[in-house]
């Protein structure tokens, strides 16, 4: 370890008006998984007590709970990501879809398209795999007669699923997803000997979105010769194919109709569904089914010239193809070519028969195996319309504030998309993966959450903007002003330093949000702190929260600041310790990490000035005029405003923190790798360096060299 360097000590003036605590509001980060343990004294508490601790001990809690009720004791905000819809639709989807239709809006218009064929790099083959990415439709099951619920065939191919049995009853294969598709590749463990089949689809529901009348499709290709090969069935697509639920809504199991599981189906989701029949006059012969799989949209490409690494120096697993869509051609509007469309399309680099086989996706950047975003057309204003319609209903139902975006960087830009060929989307005239596309983009999406900042007064629309300064040139300066809560995630570290990427004299953008009545959560974490270096104990944490508070004390605003404690990992809930996130097992872990002692402390009222014969701290800016240069000095802790040509407008109004030197000294070696906050002698060993004043933000500052 290399000696502590000398440093300035720190101190500035100011107070809060809080629920739970006198002088600082409390965030809890996506609470969960409650679970019974005991407390930091060792007592019992249950799982809902918990819940109850959480509750009465913070202010706004960044996510959720299951009970309405319990959300609506606080400030929740549940999740949203305004810049993606599913390919594999759920109940977001789902609501949007029928909003638009009752207000003659068309659903595709709400995504971006690409205008020609694309081929994009892909660096995880596992993210999408269980959609229709890889070929999956949503729901394949069989049924024994009309009424019968189903059964799904959940489990991965090969099957050898006697889907046929019972179809002298009326026992039929059901085929559903999202969007409308006109052939499926099929797979048998045992070929038909003789029997026909055919294709059904629903042309119209009742007024619970079931299925009422069936008609069957034009089967143009029938390459499995009658269910004797493993091939494609292709047909045309019919005007009035309607999307709709097999099921009642009853939740009858038997009776109410074909659900196959599905609580989406049970309960109204609306899908597209094929339906097989088969019929014949040799039973014990009738095609048993291995698979069933879609068209081959978003095909794998083999390259040979291509480049194996990403900007972002992630490897390429494979390259996809994302067909364009030449919309010029589609002469009656419906999203559809038919083969004469088609035929007669301008643009033959734009290869879709469906529109829906265009939508921009990022392959590989997405977040598991179900995952199958398609970026959304934030322009688009009945994009906002729908969405604020669906928010206002769903966050009134929830017992939510509002809501949070927490992926504001995974855009449309180079940290996203590489492509190899083709990439102009049509909605923007630009290549994806382009810095200009980025800019643009992330124009129309601050100007989306803004929007709905507007239409939705007095609910937390958030966003979580991670540690640089927004303002300057490795921020997002497009999203200063499109939220009402900003989370700072990872933002503060026991060794967090004076300048550098993240440090105190770069945290003043939270002073133009707090001059705007904006809030920002300041997530602290030990990192970098005596709990990484040095190991679980109890002492160590203690020190680690006690920074982390200190820093925090140092940048807040009243009423607009909020502190939240975490580990070292982004995984959360509130489920208990272990002894390897913290130095005592089994103690719910957000009333572990929770500096509580320490908040309970009065710091009393502010001064709103620094002392006379004191020097407030310097505002530093990462900027790019007149030359690249990080620590471009700006202006103080005591201004309410700074000026620059890289700030938006060239100016940068705030709500000073009034943060200052207050003496220089040298540190005593004893005091490895700490910052110390200090109030009225309240804490074991706090030393202070300064008589109390009515001046009581008060804490000493002290970087580690580690």
């Amino acid at each position: 370890m290399k000696p502590i360097v000398p440093f300035a000590v720190l101190f500035a003036s100011f107070t809060l008006s809080a629920a739970q605590y006198p002088s600082a509001n409390m965030a809890i980060i996506l609470p969960g998984l409650h679970e019974n343990g005991v407390d930091p004294t060792g007592s019992s508490i249950s799982s809902q007590e918990v819940i109850e601790w959480e509750l009465n001990h913070s202010d706004v809690v960044f996510g959720s709970y299951s009970d309405a009720a319990d959300n609506q004791r606080t400030q929740a905000v549940g999740y949203m990501y305004n810049q993606k819809l599913e390919m594999n639709a759920s109940w977001l989807e789902h609501e949007l879809r029928e909003r638009a239709e009752q207000q003659g809006i068309n659903y595709e218009d709400l995504f971006l398209h690409f205008a020609e064929d694309t081929v994009l790099a892909e660096v995880d083959k596992t993210h999408g795999e269980n959609t229709i990415l890889n070929r999956k439709p949503m729901i394949v099951g069989y049924t024994a007669n009309e009424d019968h619920a189903g059964f799904w065939l959940y489990q991965a191919p090969p099957w050898d699923a006697d889907v046929f049995e019972n179809y002298a009853s009326g026992g039929a294969l059901y085929v559903y997803h999202s969007e409308p598709f006109d052939r499926l590749v099929l797979k048998f463990s045992q070929y038909a000997q003789g029997g026909e089949f055919w294709v059904e689809y629903p042309s119209s529901v009742d007024g619970n979105g079931k299925a009422l009348t069936w008609e069957r499709f034009n089967v143009t290709k029938d390459k499995t010769l009658n269910m004797t090969k493993n091939q494609n069935v292709i047909w045309s697509v019919p005007t009035d194919w309607v999307r709709a639920t097999t099921h009642d809504g009853s939740g009858a199991s038997y009776g109410g109709g074909q659900y196959f599981g599905s609580t989406y189906l049970r309960d109204g989701g609306k899908l597209y569904v094929a339906r097989i029949r088969w019929t014949g006059v040799d039973p014990d012969h009738r095609p048993r089914l291995q698979e069933v799989k879609l068209k081959n949209s978003f095909q794998t490409v083999k390259l040979t010239d291509a480049p194996t690494e990403t900007i972002d120096s992630k490897a390429i697993e494979r390259w996809r193809k994302v067909r364009g869509f030449d919309e010029s051609a589609d002469l009656n509007g419906d999203d559809y070519l038919s083969w004469s469309e088609y035929k007669n399309r301008s643009n033959k680099q734009a290869t879709a028969r469906f529109r829906w086989e265009s939508r921009v996706i990022p392959f590989g950047r997405m977040w598991n195996q179900n995952s199958s975003w398609a970026l959304t057309h934030l322009a688009n204003p009945n994009y906002l319309t729908l969405m604020n319609e669906y928010y206002a209903a769903n966050w009134s139902e929830l017992g939510l504030n509002g809501a949070y975006n927490d992926d504001t960087n995974k855009l449309i830009g180079p940290n996203q998309f590489l492509v190899y060929s083709g990439g102009r989307v049509a909605e923007l005239d630009l290549m994806v993966g382009s810095e200009a596309a980025d800019r643009l983009y992330q124009t129309q999406f601050a100007k989306f959450l803004k929007d709905l900042s507007t239409l939705q007064s007095g609910s937390l629309i958030s966003v979580n903007v991670g540690t640089a300064n927004l303002l300057g040139r490795n921020g997002q300066q497009a999203l200063a002003e499109a939220a009402s809560l900003y989370l700072r995630e990872h933002y503060i570290f026991p060794s967090t330093g004076f300048s550098g990427y993240a440090g105190i004299a770069k945290y003043w953008d939270n002073s133009v949000f707090a001059q705007d009545g904006r809030s920002v959560i300041f997530q602290a974490s030990t990192r970098y702190g005596r709990v990484q270096y040095f190991g679980h104990s109890q002492e160590n944490w203690l020190l680690d929260k006690y920074s982390a508070l200190a820093i925090f004390y140092l940048n807040s605003h009243p009423d607009v600041s909020y502190f939240n404690q975490w580990n070292s990992g982004y995984v959360y809930g509130s489920d208990n310790t272990t002894l390897d996130n913290y130095w005592q097992q089994n103690v719910p872990k957000n009333m572990a990490y929770q500096p509580s002692r320490l908040l309970s402390v009065d710091l009393g009222v502010p001064a709103g000035r620094v002392p006379d014969g004191y020097t407030p701290i310097p505002l530093m800016l990462s900027t790019t005029t007149p030359y690249l240069a990080d620590y471009t000095i700006i202006g103080d802790s005591s201004q309410t405003s700074v000026v620059h040509v890289d700030l938006p407008e060239g100016i940068g109004h705030l709500l000073p923190t009034y943060t200052y030197f207050c003496i220089s000294l040298k540190i005593p070696s004893s005091l490895v790798a700490q910052k110390i906050w200090c109030s009225q002698g309240s804490l074991p060993k706090a030393r202070c360096c300064i008589e109390q004043t009515s001046l009581v933000k008060i804490a000493t500052f002290i970087i580690p060299s580690l």
